[in-house]
């Protein structure tokens, strides 16, 4: 038997956040990007019932709800919206989740430092 995984998401949700390991950096904050897909298995076929799926503006406020609390790593925040995607969507297949942060600290010329996590049931 076969089955159909439907795809949410969201591309490029900007952030401005207090994240970072060094105080400066919860103070002054920074500009993050966050690429989220979420998959569940559609029953039958795909309902035109916005309750039936996954709706990516809950998506973007359990994000920007994450970004609202200083934190020193991004690793942390990602974990946060992983975890209250679970709660919230009970029955998703699969979360993949990656923030990037733009001009991390460091003495080297970096567009934006990343991390990426995957949950699969």
């Amino acid at each position: 038997m076969s089955e159909t995984l439907a795809t949410v998401g969201l591309e490029g949700a900007k952030f401005n956040a207090a994240v970072g390991w060094f105080a400066e950096e919860r103070v002054f904050k920074n500009d993050f990007l966050v690429d989220l897909s979420v998959s569940y298995e559609v029953k039958e076929r795909l309902s035109d019932d916005l309750n039936d799926g996954i709706d990516y503006m809950q998506l973007h406020a359990i994000c920007a709800k994450a970004f609202e609390l200083e934190a020193f790593l991004i690793e942390s925040i990602a974990q946060n919206v992983l975890e209250a995607i679970k709660m919230r969507f009970v029955n998703i297949n699969e979360i993949n989740i990656c923030i990037k942060k733009f001009h991390p600290p460091v003495k080297a010329e970096i567009a934006a430092s990343f991390v990426k996590l995957c949950f699969k049931k």
